[in-house]
């Protein structure tokens, strides 16, 4: 396979490639201590797990807008927010350590694949098969996370927000769409079918050399 020239904004991406994955490493580590810790109840009380809610809600808080000499008065109607659990029961707090164990293995599976695609990029290597396959199984694996997310999202959906007494605050249950994980799905595996073109392409090429 022919090697091309890396230009410099690949060199960039790849270097800025190996401090994210070498980073997500040392939070994956603590993020499994944590979760070790909280399997077998070491803080006790003093667990305060924070986590964001799935669905929109309606709180009627009036307020105003204010710039420069203009003024007017504005409403919340729709607002996304994280809540957080004071003394956080083991029942609680063991699923979501769970849930973040599998969020973990997914992004480092994904970060994984795309740290060898980017390492094969950045010598040079573009257009060969494992690169197209890469590409796929990320497009693959985006939509797989889209999918779990919306999972994730739901189970919180039906057994804490739908039970949450907050007051005024009224739980709307619009969900959000993680419409962007598609969009990214989407565009890898367009740009596996680029590559696999330009495979076939500088195949064709090598064989009227």
């Amino acid at each position: 396979m022919e090697k091309i020239k890396t230009p410099i904004s690949i060199r960039i991406i790849f270097i800025l490639n190996e401090i994210i994955f070498w980073l997500f490493n040392l939070v994956s580590v603590l993020a499994i201590v944590a979760a070790f810790l909280v399997t077998f109840n070491a803080f006790g009380e003093g667990l305060q797990l924070q986590i964001s809610l799935p669905v929109s809600f309606n709180a009627d808080i009036d307020g105003a807008l204010i710039k420069d000499n203009f003024s007017t008065e504005v409403r919340i109607v729709e607002a996304y927010g994280d809540i957080m659990f004071p003394g956080t029961p083991p029942g609680i707090a063991r699923p979501f350590m769970l849930a973040m164990l599998i969020v973990i293995g997914a992004m480092y599976f994904m970060l994984f694949v795309f740290r060898k695609f980017i390492r094969s990029v950045n010598r040079g290597v573009i257009f060969e098969s494992k690169n197209i396959r890469r590409l796929r199984i990320l497009a693959l694996s985006l939509l797989g996370f889209w999918f779990l997310w919306h999972v994730y999202d739901f189970l919180v959906k039906i057994l804490i927000a739908n039970h949450l007494n907050l007051g005024a605050i009224e739980i709307t249950g619009g969900m959000r769409s993680h419409a962007i994980l598609l969009i990214f799905s989407l565009v890898l595996w367009v740009l596996s079918q680029i590559f696999l073109k330009g495979l076939k392409l500088e195949e064709e090429a090598s064989l009227t050399i």
